[in-house]
């Protein structure tokens, strides 16, 4: 069809509106296949910068300095990107995923150390990280003539330019610890403490409820003997380090908590043993449950055995105390069974008593709900959840339960190792 009839059509015809209004994006359309636009330029151009940002695998790369480089760079450049590793001319190895050049998180192996965490971009420990001594190192500090309770083994903290720079613990050569802050690479004790960093051990469980959580900063305020307070600290001299934490995994058959894989994540970079619970509801198919708990959480030696939370009372009144015990049972020993670890129970003290009062419950440990200066009456316990309202360093959002272990933490290690 001719232009010409092409208008003719539309003026004779009385759905020339329509016409227009279906042909106009036609029209336009192909007029901007002929005539680029700035639009159409700005995406080209956008497409061809990704393309040159197409990663590229090397091995031997060497770089200015002369040292070596294996792994992912931006094709056509030098530019580290992606997983690498770097060996310097001293044989050090730096390794993890790079960006733009810069190794934000990753390992440093040296003859002296081990360093997981974080680097500037000179390569500096920055920030939070984990260095583990050599027997190499250790063996020269013995040399120098310094006792065992003077050298360092582990320091878990922050760090800045090298040096220990902010909160962190220190495991000593005979397994005593110092926590608390550092400044430029020296411990700034508190001299009128009187208790032993590891003479008690708590922890913390967190759930998508508590936001915007700082893990390079957490730490426990306690009094002069080491005691953490239940409420608001008295006041902010005093410190215990926070060793373990649980996680809220799943709820039901089908909710997942979403913080649960990044927090997992942060607490392993934190040197935090981490554990996983679920919250249980008698009106859900515990065979789902079980699947939704499987499907998100995980457990490796080393963790804390996976909790079950049982915590509705009006669930546990509709349904009753023997279908209880049955589905918490069922729960317990098919996570056992698939996770090769022997879960624990989360419950309030007086729900313990009235509906878990079971022989058939025995051989399982119970962490307590019990919110007192005093610990659970009348049974065994491992873990003693004591207030919902402990104030966190590196949480200013609200209050945050506490949890201590039953033991020091040489008994609290092998408690965990048993497992």
């Amino acid at each position: 069809m001719s232009f010409e009839k092409f208008i003719g059509l539309i003026r004779t015809n009385s759905n020339w509106k329509k016409i227009l209004m279906y042909s106009l994006p036609i029209v336009t359309f192909i007029i901007g296949l002929m005539v680029p636009s700035p639009l159409f330029d700005r995406l080209r151009k956008e497409v061809v910068a990704d393309d040159e940002q197409q990663l590229v695998e090397v091995t031997g790369l060497i770089m200015a300095d002369g040292s070596r480089y294996d792994g992912s760079i931006i094709k056509g450049t030098k530019t580290r990107h992606g997983f690498g590793r770097l060996t310097t001319a001293d044989s050090t190895v730096y390794e993890g995923n790079w960006r733009n050049d810069k190794l934000p998180y990753g390992q440093r192996t040296s003859l002296s150390s081990i360093y997981r965490g974080r680097f500037d971009k000179d390569l500096n420990n920055e920030g939070f990280g984990i260095i583990e001594y050599s027997d190499a190192f250790i063996n020269g500090k013995k040399k120098q003539g310094k006792a065992e309770s003077d050298i360092v083994r582990t320091y878990i903290g922050n760090w800045h330019k090298n040096a220990k720079h902010g909160l962190g613990r220190s495991v000593k050569l005979d397994d005593s610890m110092e926590f608390g802050r550092y400044g430029n690479g020296i411990f700034q004790a508190i001299s009128d403490a009187n208790y032993r960093v590891g003479g008690s051990v708590y922890g913390i469980d967190l759930s998508h409820y508590q936001n915007d959580v700082n893990w390079d900063n957490f730490a426990l305020y306690c009094d002069k003997d080491g005691n953490v307070y239940n409420g608001k600290p008295e006041e902010k001299k005093y410190m215990q380090p926070v060793f373990f934490v649980y996680l809220k995994a799943t709820e039901g058959s089908t909710i997942k908590d979403d913080t649960y894989g990044v927090r997992a994540t942060e607490a392993e970079r934190h040197g935090m043993l981490k554990g996983a619970y679920h919250f249980l509801h008698l009106g859900s198919p515990i065979d789902e449950q079980i699947k939704n708990f499987v499907e998100t959480a995980n457990w490796t030696q080393g963790d804390m055995p996976p909790a079950l939370d049982i915590e509705v009372v009006s669930e546990i009144k509709e349904y009753g105390k023997e279908f209880l015990v049955e589905k918490t049972l069922q729960w317990l020993r098919k996570i056992e069974s698939i996770m090769h670890v022997r879960p624990i129970i989360y419950t309030r003290e007086n729900i313990r008593n009235q509906y878990l009062n079971d022989d058939r419950l025995k051989k399982y440990d119970f962490w307590i709900a019990r919110y007192s200066d005093k610990g659970p009456d009348n049974f065994d316990w491992h873990l003693w959840q004591r207030t919902d309202k402990g104030f966190l360093e590196g949480y200013d959002a609200g209050c945050i339960d506490i949890n201590l272990f039953k033991g020091d933490y040489n008994s609290f290690m092998k408690y965990i190792n048993n497992k």
